[in-house]
């Protein structure tokens, strides 16, 4: 047994000795090199301190002094379970279960703190009072992500709690008292300050947004903050007011978006991003096509402000309440996969819902109105930021991206795929409710392969039905175990088709890819490459047909896939330009013999629309 396991089992038998200089000393000798071992030890301290008989002053001053240490490892653990797939593999669990823990004991000392000085009110208990409220809401923030980056559902009871000590501060008039605050690097911060803040992170989508952009994000607090109000009164601007229930424990919603009974009281307060709103379209306007935008020492892109405004504001997709829906969908994740199964021309179906369809299933073609992606109007060009510089590389592309190989593992592969597929098949899901601008589905986590955050996937309605694609706008474990998840159509028209490019007189290998219809407008559906196709001549192909094709607008770009509007081929083009749609050899030229198939053959693939 080591000196430090020696250490820690009298600390176990006789209590942690809580004297400051004690504490001091043993947070020194902390092994910070072990991130998992010093989470443990600290984990293990708080765990012991809570259940102990200690003076107030001195459980006060342990906590304080445990924060900074605490404020360091926590980012650690994070940039373990950010941007990650369901399911969550073991590592990524236990992490997980580290993190919570930690976060939890050190809110349950605090909260022990807030109880006793509320009871006793010793003299000059404000103070402590004020401190313990303030990293309250730190730590809260912080479990409350950890929650929503693993896809766990917030804690019962947390916002309930997060609204009284809320309620305290504006009654005792503490809401502009400050701190510091470890976490931040900032000398000090008001409860004011975290309150917003954890509402503010409350809202975004972390896993969409991806750590580096999230890490921008948070530098750019103080700004956001200041450009946020709480208020007393429902202001006029509707897109932009949050809810706050005071009495409740549902978290912040926009008016509208949610049926709430309560009665407008003093117990409602509202949460505006109106001032936010007005310069995040002030950022936007400043930006062009793919580029951003530097403030301070961060930069923002174009898409990172309008994820913000987003959801820091009504989207103009969301309208209505969901309407309850009933019934069974099929659907599959990942471009590989969708690729795969499309291909497959005897693909079983779920007998519950190809055989016994029930009475009440929901026919989306006739109850759905959803709309598919439109046009952006702006020409947005090819040339995404998080491409590479180099045009062309000396290896294939897509060796960096994925194969459609079933039973192999490439190194370092895109997300889409989530590793080794013995076989690629579609899972069934329940529709929980729905609304003009997306639905809700319930599926078992034991059926899922991969899914994520701005995921691609496939639906539809039953064995016989066409598939649309839809992008995974967010996701959760529910109270019992399943796994819910909103969905946005892009497109209800898809087919599985291939991808080449001329490079150096030769063809890459193929890419799988799936083309859609918007309103007769063709769109390709690309998952995010590490090249830039700008200038590439691109070849599409369907089964023994293919077509040259041009990229037109980006109509979509997520972490996962991205979408273009693509040139449609037309016949009268081949008397003017003859070799646009015929077949290149490895020497450049081209077979006019078979111009007149070609022709045939490319027309064809247009025709499975």
């Amino acid at each position: 047994m080591t000196a430090q396991e020696t250490q820690q089992q009298k600390n176990t038998q006789a209590g942690f000795n809580i004297q400051p200089a004690a504490v001091k000393k043993w947070v020194n000798d902390l092994p910070l090199g072990s991130t998992g071992e010093s989470s443990k030890q600290l984990y293990h301290a708080l765990n012991q301190v809570n259940k102990q008989n200690n003076s107030l002053d001195h459980h006060i001053e342990f906590l304080e002094t445990i924060s900074p240490t605490v404020a360091l490892l926590y980012p650690r653990l994070s940039q373990y379970f950010t941007d990650v797939a369901l399911p969550l593999n073991t590592k990524t669990r236990n992490v997980v279960h580290v993190a919570h823990s930690l976060l939890t004991e050190i809110l349950i000392g605090y909260q022990s703190i807030i109880k006793s000085l509320i009871a006793k009110k010793p003299f000059g208990w404000k103070k402590p009072f004020t401190l313990a409220l303030h990293r309250t809401l730190i730590y809260t923030s912080q479990l409350f992500c950890t929650q929503h980056l693993s896809y766990q559902p917030y804690s019962k009871g947390a916002w309930r709690d997060i609204f009284w000590c809320y309620q305290q501060a504006d009654k005792l008039k503490l809401l502009h008292k400050s701190y510091p605050n470890y976490s931040n690097n900032q000398e000090k911060t008001s409860i004011e300050y975290e309150f917003k803040r954890l509402i503010l992170l409350s809202l975004l989508s972390a896993n969409a947004l991806g750590q580096k952009n999230m890490q921008e994000v948070h530098n750019l607090m103080p700004l956001w903050i200041k450009h946020s109000e709480i208020l007393s009164k429902e202001p006029a601007d509707k897109k932009t007011c949050f809810t706050l229930n005071l009495l409740s424990d549902v978290p912040p919603y926009l008016i509208g978006t949610r049926s709430d009974n309560t009665q407008h009281t003093l117990n409602h307060h509202y949460f505006s991003t109106f001032k936010l709103q007005q310069l995040l379209i002030g950022y936007v306007n400043k930006i062009d096509d793919d580029g951003a935008i530097k403030i301070g020492n961060n930069i923002l892109s174009k898409a990172t402000i309008q994820s913000l405004l987003s959801v820091w504001s009504r989207n103009h997709l969301r309208k209505e309440v969901r309407k309850t829906g009933t019934g069974f969908v099929d659907i599959i994740t990942g471009i590989t996969a969708i690729h795969y199964v499309l291909n497959q021309q005897d693909q079983p179906a779920y007998d519950e819902v190809s055989s016994n369809l029930p009475d009440d299933i929901i026919d989306f073609e006739s109850t759905l109105t959803i709309e598919p992606i439109s046009n952006i109007p702006n020409n947005d060009k090819l040339g995404l930021s998080h491409f590479l510089g180099k045009s062309d590389q000396a290896e294939d592309i897509w060796d960096k991206v994925y194969q459609n190989n079933v039973n192999t593992t490439i190194p370092e592969a895109h997300w889409t795929d989530s590793g080794i597929h013995k076989i690629f098949n579609f899972s069934k899901s329940i529709l929980l409710d729905y609304s003009k601008d997306g639905y809700r589905l319930s599926v078992n986590a034991q059926t899922i392969n991969s899914l994520k955050h701005n995921e691609l996937v496939a639906v539809r309605e039953h064995a016989l039905a066409p598939w649309a694609l839809a992008q995974v706008k967010w996701l959760h474990f529910s109270s019992i175990g399943d796994v819910q998840f909103g969905l946005r159509i892009l497109t209800h028209h898809v087919l599985p088709v291939h991808i080449r490019y001329h490079a150096n007189q030769t063809l890459s290998k193929p890419l799988p890819c799936l083309l859609g219809l918007d309103r007769k407008n063709l769109m390709l559906f690309v998952p995010t490459l590490p090249t830039n196709l700008k200038g590439k001549k691109l070849q599409l192909e369907h089964h023994e047909q293919h077509s040259h094709i041009h990229l037109k607008n980006r109509l979509l770009t997520t972490p996962a896939f991205d979408v273009y509007e693509i040139h449609e081929p037309h016949t009268k083009e081949h008397s003017t330009s003859q070799n646009i749609n015929q077949p290149e050899l490895a020497n450049g030229s081209y077979n006019k013999a078979e111009s007149n198939t070609q022709t045939e053959l490319t027309d064809n693939i247009w025709n499975n629309f």
